[in-house]
């Protein structure tokens, strides 16, 4: 420090007070103003000199004068400070000002009070934070409350499905099927055909409805893992779709060494799931091929078939419900064969992935032991 430099401001007390970024506010021990910094002064929109001779509570809001006068002040000769006492300062037109005030009281050896500090605390960001911790807490009690709502309608949704329509439905399956093995006319076989078919097609849909609402809105898709020859439940599923389709050729590649631990039931559905998106999507000239393949780190299923290739905007929603799998458009189903599969893939701790390419297109479950 040159002979020229101002003393050091690091003890000045004037300069501390009076820079300060917090409001100060001296009194007497009556409570009347003494001093004031310009901050706090700056917060009422005016100058410190004109809070000289004022009461402290002068400062404050009408509410906020009242909780002073009745608790605060009180509260100050009786145990000599308090602290982070939220408050209100006037409105000088600019609003009133949030704010958190600490008050200490010097009294001198009678316990007579000599003056009080004030130290006074913008608490607007900090109010703003408790009120969004507060606002917080209210959406996360409303989302918990909404998400039992919506269990307690996922639960009922299932129920409807599972039993007010499927069980119906079934009965007119098996009465379709009772009135088929009496003698009618062609005429009325033709209808009983019609009436099975579309009775069997909306089972399985709303089958697959329940099983998107497990998956989407519940615990996933269930499954009963139990050791199965994969060979023998391929053929079996192989065979139906060459059933139903007599004029598409399916080939079959397996290199299944291994029984293999899987539901049945469910991977049957994926593989026959995959069969009839290849068939509707595929080129009706070319075969379709279903391979299969154990080892002892893992087991796969991949179905190929060639057409067109699926564009890339389309792969990516491909395993969402209600997503086709191909570009035609004149095939039966709701769109959720593929997303029900990826469920299954899923329930096994495995994957269902799709690669195309120009002239081929492959879907492959791949299940890790």
């Amino acid at each position: 420090m040159t002979n020229n430099q101002s003393p050091d401001l690091s003890e000045n007390f004037d300069d501390f007070f009076e820079s300060s970024l917090c409001g100060f506010v001296i009194t007497d021990g009556h409570g009347k103003i003494t001093r004031m910094n310009k901050c706090a002064a700056n917060w009422l929109n005016d100058i410190p000199s004109h809070f000289v001779g004022k009461r402290i509570s002068d400062i404050f809001s009408v509410g906020s004068k009242i909780y002073f006068e009745t608790h605060l002040w009180p509260l100050l000769r009786i145990q000599g400070e308090f602290d982070e006492v939220s408050v209100e300062l006037a409105d000088t037109g600019k609003g009133k000002l949030p704010i958190y005030v600490n008050g200490y009281e010097r009294r001198d050896e009678n316990e007579k009070p000599v003056f009080m500090r004030y130290t006074l605390f913008k608490a607007t960001d900090r109010r703003l934070y408790e009120e969004n911790l507060q606002q917080a807490k209210k959406l996360a009690e409303t989302k918990l409350n909404l998400e039992q709502e919506q269990a307690v309608v996922r639960e009922q949704f299932i129920a409807v499905l599972g039993h007010d329509l499927r069980n119906p439905l079934g009965a007119v399956i098996s009465a379709t099927e009772l009135l088929k093995r009496s003698e009618h006319t062609d005429r009325h076989r033709k209808l009983l055909n019609i009436i099975q078919s579309s009775s069997v097609r909306m089972y399985e849909m709303i089958n697959n409805i329940m099983d998107m609402a497990r998956g989407r809105l519940g615990g996933g898709i269930s499954i009963n893992p139990v050791p199965v020859d994969l060979e023998a439940l391929l053929k079996e599923v192989s065979n139906e779709l060459k059933i139903a389709n007599p004029e598409r050729s399916i080939q079959s590649d397996f290199k299944i060494d291994n029984v293999i631990q899987c539901d049945p039931g469910r991977i049957a559905q994926l593989v026959s799931n995959l069969l009839a998106n290849a068939i509707a999507h595929g080129d009706s000239e070319s075969p379709i091929v279903l391979y299969a393949e154990t080892s002892d780190q893992f087991w796969e299923i991949t179905v190929t078939n060639e057409g067109k290739q699926i564009p890339d905007d389309t792969i990516k929603d491909l395993f969402h419900p209600f997503q086709r799998g191909g570009t035609a458009s004149n095939h039966n189903g709701l769109g959720l064969g593929l997303y029900i599969s990826s469920e299954i893939a899923k329930a096994h701790h495995g994957s269902l992935t799709v690669t195309s390419t120009e002239g081929k297109t492959s879907f492959m479950l791949r299940v890790g032991l």
